[in-house]
């Protein structure tokens, strides 16, 4: 028996899972208290100069507000005591000069076609996001170039956070990206494994869920510290906490799933996996397995003690194809495996880019999905 065209869609469905977040009615909870300093509008992310250099952030749409503000106090209770000032590990204008570079390239990888947006992606994008470029670049003929790829020219960085000076590497950036009023902010960590300012590439990056927001990050020019190994002064570890939330992902569903408050994004999530194996019941049966990439995870300290932990999820999900069945899968497949029948099995493999907020030891908030991007990368069959 054949699966239809239609149905056959539906494989791809957890590859596009994001956009089912903005419309699931979940309403956050214990959201961030907003700053009491002045807030930014959600069209146009506000930079602050050298003398005032705690960067704002844009909120997610639907948010209560931004959150972030200049502040007086310039080292973060997490830091290490020292007798040396803290200081960044580069000047805000050396920042936001690296950030327009790479979102330059950024903006040109998306525009080109074959061996300039190749060129073009080695210069914007690093680790798992030059993969996640990759991926969405072979995908374009399914699905269309982004809406950005039209802009005139890239998106005005707003620099968020510089990493402190600590005599490790690499030096990292996060960055925020705005486009419009109704477009969610975007997300993209920037690192350099030299310190060099040549050398930064966008190795994350993802959109804002709904109703998110971001707390106060040290300012600028003192930098936010970044926690190189262990769990530091959090609750649990950054790669534990990407562990957890991927293995409350995975499907069949676990019975313990991790106290995550996802806004949204979990139950969009397992909806969608519900409806997958559903949808393909008589002809295959489905499990999908989430793994944290060994690379790539960095944890910047907010000004509070928690942190922004960035990593990528690397999720693979299996049709086992029943005897006497066949599949027969999208374009979206055939753009990796140009066969129109398959009989043994197909494997969809998905680049889950997520950003969550993790509580310190003293504090009481459940761990939180900031910003999640998801990109088809990979699958094969037979």
């Amino acid at each position: 028996m054949k699966l239809s065209r239609q149905t056959a869609a539906a494989v791809l469905a957890s590859a596009l899972v994001l956009t089912a977040c903005t419309g699931d009615g979940a309403t956050p909870q214990d959201t961030t208290s907003p700053s009491a300093a002045s807030t930014t509008t959600e069209d146009q992310a506000a930079t602050a100069g050298p003398d005032e250099d705690a960067a704002t952030t844009s909120a997610a749409p639907e948010a209560a507000g931004s959150t972030a503000g200049p502040t007086d106090d310039a080292a973060s209770s997490t830091a290490e005591m020292t007798t040396d000032p803290a200081r960044a590990a580069m000047s805000v204008e050396d920042a936001e000069a690296v950030a327009s570079t790479v979102l330059d390239a950024r903006l040109k990888a998306l525009q080109t076609n074959g061996k300039k947006a190749r060129e073009a992606r080695r210069d914007a994008f690093g680790l798992a996001a030059r993969i996640a470029a990759a991926g969405a670049d072979k995908t374009e003929k399914v699905f269309g170039r982004p809406a950005e790829a039209k802009d005139d020219q890239a998106a005005t960085p707003n620099v968020l956070a510089i990493s402190r000076a600590d005599g490790e590497l690499p030096v990292v950036l996060l960055v925020q990206t705005v486009r419009g009023k109704k477009t969610a902010p975007v997300l993209h960590l920037m690192t350099s494994s030299t310190g060099k300012a040549e050398d930064f590439r966008i190795t994350w990056e993802a959109r804002m869920l709904p109703g998110t927001e971001l707390p106060v990050f040290d300012r600028r020019s003192v930098g936010s510290p970044v926690l190189r190994k262990g769990a530091g002064d959090l609750q649990a570890s950054p790669r534990k906490s990407l562990s957890r939330l991927a293995a409350s992902l995975t499907w069949p569903r676990q019975e313990d799933l991790a106290d995550f408050r996802t806004n949204g994004y979990g139950p969009a999530v397992r909806r969608a996996n519900n409806e997958q194996a559903n949808a393909v019941a008589r002809q295959a049966t489905m499990r999908e397995k989430n793994r944290v990439r060994k690379d790539g995870t960095t944890t910047l300290v907010f000004e509070d003690g928690s942190a922004f932990v960035t990593g990528t999820i690397r999720r693979d999900t299996t049709f086992r194809v029943k005897n006497n069945s066949i599949l027969n899968p999208p374009d979206s497949f055939r753009v990796f495996v140009d066969d129109g029948e398959l009989t043994d099995e197909a494997v969809l493999r998905t680049s889950v880019m997520v950003g969550l907020r993790v509580p310190a030891e003293d504090q009481s908030f459940k761990p939180e999905v900031i910003a999640v991007t998801e990109q088809l990368v990979d699958a094969w069959g037979s």
